[in-house]
């Protein structure tokens, strides 16, 4: 329960809830169940203000408040009592972010026939106040830990750069990381629709990429000036959801200006921020007025630097490219 410096009951504080629009999962459609949102690790996090019924009345970070949330498709509706942990409070102690563990929603309530959660709501019920907030799942754009990204001093892996590092981009030479937005995903039953696609070694030609790439479906490959996400090149072949990793560390690199930067020597993406900038689970480590710049719509790297397709003449090509280049047994296999 959140801590109280004067021993108050935590009813003392302003009670008032929200419904959530429920976003569908990466790649899938608007009809989630109950499995589906286990398997791509839902996760219910948001940020709101409350009104303590005492000036002693204090939330901290890490402090475990106990919740309802009540998933309604419409038609059913499903009622858990779950903790959600305090992951920030600001300076006046009027807003706080919160989050509840994505492996523990639905907990001793797993189902593959339940509710249709895709056009649903489900609603948050706090004993402080929640004022707004969202549930994300994860359709960022992003690399998995083990990704070599080229630096001025060479590939490093993306887990071991820092801000301030230097990448090489495709035209404007090196430029600084200014953030590394992070994130990690566990489930024990592994992902399904929401899994990172791998990109195996040679997918695009010789040594391209050098050593197999796992991103994130929405991760945009760079092909005849254009950003293609992953997810439009799947073949099953040497582009496939890999559905064995149930441990996923997610990191995208942040610069001035949204840019094509290279991983295993193939050209790819570097972050252009939106709502996602409030995923990551270090939100609070990006500078705050770059933050507060991408927040209000004004800062540079929000303009992508090439436009960004899913079908099309290169879309195309860059399908006939993998066909072309994937092993001759496993040619026509089916799309995974």
């Amino acid at each position: 329960m959140a801590k109280n410096n004067d021993d108050h009951d935590d009813h003392s504080m302003a009670i008032t809830y929200t419904s959530i629009t429920i976003k569908s999962v990466a790649g899938g459609d608007n009809s989630i169940s109950k499995n589906e949102a286990i398997k791509n690790g839902f996760k219910l996090r948001g940020e709101g203000s409350f009104v303590t019924g005492n000036e002693n009345d204090i939330l901290e970070k890490e402090d475990e408040i106990a919740v309802t949330v009540t998933w309604s498709d419409g038609v059913h509706t499903f009622i858990q009592n779950i903790d959600a942990v305090v992951d920030s409070v600001n300076e006046n102690k009027s807003t706080f972010k919160w989050h509840i563990d994505e492996n523990k929603t639905f907990e001793n309530n797993y189902t593959s026939a339940g509710l249709n959660l895709g056009e649903g709501t489900v609603t948050v019920t706090f004993p402080g106040s929640i004022s707004s907030s969202k549930i994300y799942n994860y359709d960022h754009a992003c690399f998995l830990r083990s990704t070599r990204i080229l630096t001025r001093h060479g590939y490093c892996p993306v887990e071991e750069l820092t801000v301030g590092d230097e990448v090489r981009t495709l035209n404007s030479g090196w430029q600084p990381l200014r953030w590394i937005g992070y994130q990690r995903i566990t489930t024990p039953f592994g992902l399904a629709k929401g899994a990172p696609v791998r990109i195996t070694a040679g997918a695009f030609g010789p040594a391209l990429p050098e050593r197999d790439v796992c991103v994130s479906q929405e991760h945009a490959i760079f092909f005849r000036n254009q950003l293609i996400p992953a997810r439009y090149l799947i073949n099953g072949v040497t582009m496939f959801r890999d559905t064995r990793i149930k441990d996923i560390e997610y990191f995208h690199l942040l610069l001035d200006r949204h840019a094509v930067i290279f991983s295993e020597g193939l050209a790819t993406e570097s972050y252009v921020p939106c709502e996602n900038i409030e995923w990551f689970d270090n939100t609070s480590e990006c500078p705050q007025a770059l933050l507060n710049a991408i927040r209000g719509g004004s800062a540079e790297c929000l303009i992508e630097c090439y436009p960004r397709k899913t079908t099309g003449p290169a879309v195309e090509a860059a399908r006939a490219l993998l066909a072309r280049f994937a092993p001759a047994d496993a040619k026509g296999c089916a799309v995974g």
